[in-house]
């Protein structure tokens, strides 16, 4: 290499001026390509929460939250509610009261006037809500206003509520108004804040302000006067909906999904605490940075570098911004943007180090400077002179725990004294340092034809405790093989580590996982018909009647060569190569013939088979499907539930709604499995032809220990059974939790508290039986 050929001084010159080049070109790309604004977001995160602050305590919140919405019952609630709370909002002292509520459409006109007479009793006008929308009919696109009703708006000041989500989904930004059909529109942020701000331009909303510090008052704790004056005398009282069911919800930075009308509140407060700072942008920071640095590198390439080197430079510079920033934000004065320019200062050490390491490596090249044992590329170099010989690797378990007893200066140490105990396995052959903790040594020809006795031996040779710096370390290795591959030799030690194992060869490794899907495929028609593969039934509990009613059907395979196959391996297998329709009719067809044969003992019965997204948009199974339900629709009584995924009706909605539609119509109910796992709300999901929601397990099994899971289960239950669906709670593992359930008024329930999977001939014995299942502690 020609740097190692010039002199030292000249060498580390030049090795900065490309550093420099090289990262000033990786931070122009970075910010370039957008990846500055997307890395920038998660360090304003964490610069936020060092500067966490309350709210003022100015603006009070006014909550349509669950229990008002429980205690009135009907909603949209009567005008009249509302006319009520301002007049005792107005009684208490507030000095304004604000609306983020829809007033623009008619309701009862008698509810209505109670309203308007309310807004024009109290003693200063209210703040109404208006929102600017997008109608589109064709390609025509016009927008329009969403005003407050006449009749509320003559005694009433007018705000904007829009707000626009950044690409991340979060609110950023907030307008300080809008324009619509020439009329311009204060947002109500400004108006709370008494806060002037052209139209049509915006503010970023301080995250650190915690939003959690905002007083908030109950809705019927106003109306049942339970508020006392001091909570709104002199202050501004916002009316907004915080319950989980009114889905007035966007993601925040700082504290997860909020109400629109805490986000109204927090971009008031940044008004109100002045934190609405401006910030400099990637490029001006960059171009400071890099011109300080620059010049450093000039001096030194003309002789005169100082005493402080550019990598160290470098990092007191970056240490020096980075302090600046977070003092600047502790006074929410500027923000400095950190992405772009630290991406240089780091790109241009790691660069540095980089380039100084290569130079070291060619005046090093075979030897590992720190054990002084023979390299990677003396390795590479011996086998070139060898006819494909056997490779074996040696990997110490849990290097990284290994040098935190010792200390990183006694790695070299630790390398001589496991070579030193390999020799005695490899004979003449040398010991190779490949990385940390991974050594290699060409086998002997004995070694080769046995290789389980040579790599037993070798694990004896760790049976005895290593003396290391004056610690007495018990050291475990696995050990790999592989003809002619220093890496596949590695591969192997790392196999065998992964997998507990003492040894491995790579060539297993590399096919195993292929011959396992082969064989997989070749036994599955043969698996359907000999019985290997078999349905086993696992019962669900109808909490109001305390009776098995139904059961899920699920997949057993046990293969003669490959042993019993888990579902989790086997359903991704055969949904790739398109076999997935083969093993679901053949469990609906299972599904059918015991529906009938329970419907012959006496014993009404449904039963759920899961079915594959990607069936939804196979033409030929549906049809198939649609078949067998319609040749067995009125031999018994009883039914059959078809299991979707949350996630199969968003992937093609029309398509699917299709499928859906028919096997519906063919006499199967359509459950939404693993809800609450993807994005689909229930609001979306009642378009289609379903009848019944099952929660996923994984808020089932922290319902008692998590609060939100409990909020969320039980929000989900009033909700679907508002929307007419059934509720079924799956992995139900104990009494506490099935009581829990009943209580909240879920349909039905399924784990292994109610009955573990099994055949046909225990299931049935089941069917209608009120099991004893035990009592909640």
């Amino acid at each position: 290499m020609w740097l190692t050929r010039i002199s030292r001084k000249s060498r580390e010159a030049q090795i900065g001026a490309a550093s420099f080049a090289a990262a000033l070109m990786l931070a122009v790309a970075f910010i370039l390509s957008g990846l500055a604004d997307s890395f920038e977001q998660p360090l304003r995160d964490g610069r936020d929460q060092l500067r966490l602050s309350p709210a003022t305590g100015e603006i009070v919140i006014v909550e349509i939250d669950g229990r008002s919405l429980e205690a009135l019952e009907q909603w949209p609630w009567p005008r009249g509610h509302y006319a009520t709370a301002i007049t005792e909002l107005d009684r208490l002292g507030a000095e304004q009261i604000a609306f983020d509520v829809d007033f623009s459409s008619r309701s009862i006109p008698a509810e209505d006037e109670r309203l308007a007479q309310a807004l024009a009793e109290i003693s200063q006008p209210a703040i109404l809500a208006t929102f600017r929308q997008v109608n589109q009919a064709g390609e025509q696109q016009t927008i329009t206003e969403a005003l407050p009703l006449k009749q509320f708006r003559d005694h009433a000041f007018i705000a904007s509520v829009n707000v626009d989500p950044a690409d991340s989904g979060r609110i950023t930004m907030y307008p300080n108004g809008v324009v619509t059909n020439g009329t311009p529109r204060p947002s109500l942020a400004n108006m709370l804040a008494k806060a002037g701000g052209e139209v049509d331009t915006a503010f970023r909303v301080d995250q650190a302000i915690d939003i959690m510090s905002i007083p908030r008052i109950s809705f019927i704790d106003l109306l049942d006067g339970r508020v006392p004056r001091a909570a709104v005398a002199g202050k501004q009282v916002v009316i907004g909906a915080t319950a989980i069911e009114l889905f007035d919800r966007y993601p925040t930075a700082l504290f997860g999904v909020q109400p629109g009308v805490v986000i109204q509140v927090q971009a008031a407060e940044t008004l109100l605490q002045d934190r609405a700072r401006s910030g400099t942008g990637q490029w001006l920071v960059l171009t400071v940075v890099a011109l300080l640095l620059g010049a450093h590198l000039v001096q030194q390439l003309r002789g005169r570098g100082g005493a402080i080197r550019g990598a160290m430079l470098a990092a007191i510079m970056a240490g020096v911004l980075v302090v600046s920033a977070l003092a600047l934000d502790q006074f929410a004065w500027t923000y400095i943007a950190l992405s772009g320019p630290l991406v240089f200062l780091g790109a241009f050490i790691v660069a540095l180090r980089f380039l100084v390491g290569v130079v070291n490596l060619q005046a090093a090249r075979f030897t590992d400077l720190a054990s002084s044992l023979p390299n990677r590329t003396a390795m590479q170099h011996a086998l070139k002179q060898k006819n494909d010989p056997m490779i074996a690797a040696a990997r110490l378990a849990d290097f990284g725990e290994i040098v935190t007893v010792l200390g990183v200066e006694r790695i070299g140490e630790l390398d001589r004294v496991v070579a030193r105990r390999l020799r005695l396995l490899a004979g003449v052959e040398e010991i190779f340092r490949l990385d940390n903790g991974v050594f290699a040594w060409f086998m002997s020809p004995e070694h080769c034809d046995d290789p389980e006795d040579a790599f037993a031996s070798a694990r004896a040779l760790f049976t005895a405790p290593f003396d290391i710096a004056g610690e007495r370390l018990r050291l475990v290795s696995h050990f790999g093989s592989a003809e002619g591959s220093i890496e596949n030799a590695e591969d192997a030690s790392e196999l065998a580590r992964q997998r507990g194992l003492g040894w491995s060869a790579n060539a297993r490794a590399l096919h195993e996982e292929t011959q396992f899907r082969q064989r997989l495929l070749g036994e599955l028609d043969e698996a359907l018909e000999s019985g290997a593969i078999s349905v086993v039934f696992q019962p669900k509990l109808q909490l109001e009647e305390n009776a098995i009613r139904s059961g899920e059907c699920l997949v057993r395979w046990v293969s003669p060569q490959l042993g019993a196959i888990s579902p989790a391996d086997f359903i991704p297998v055969l949904e790739e190569k398109n076999r997935i329709d083969d093993l679901t009719l053949f469990v609906l067809r299972e599904a059918l013939k015991r529906r009938d044969e329970a419907s012959a003992l006496g014993k009404p019965l449904n039963l759920s088979v899961n079915v594959s997204a990607q069936l939804l948009a196979d033409t030929a199974f549906i049809a198939a499907t649609v078949d067998l339900l319609e040749a067995t629709a009125t031999r018994s009584v009883g039914g059959l539930t078809l299991e979707i995924t949350e996630s199969a009706p968003m992937k093609n909605s029309e398509l699917s709604r299709v499928a859906l539609e028919r096997l519906n119509a063919a006499g199967a109910r359509i459950s939404i499995d693993d809800y609450g796992t993807g994005q689909a709300s229930l609001n979306y999901l009642q378009d289609f032809p379903a009848q019944e929601i099952k929660l996923d397990q994984s808020f089932i099994r922290n319902l008692m220990a998590d609060n939100k899971d409990r909020i969320m289960v039980q929000s989900t239950i009033e909700l679907a059974h508002a929307l007419g669906f059934d509720i079924v709670a799956e992995g139900v593992e104990d009494a506490t939790i099935l009581a829990t359930l009943t209580d909240l008024g879920c349909d039905y329930a399924q784990g292994w508290h109610i009955g573990k999977p099994t055949v046909w001939s225990e299931f049935v014995e089941r069917l209608g039986q009120q099991p004893t299942l035990g009592v909640a502690a």
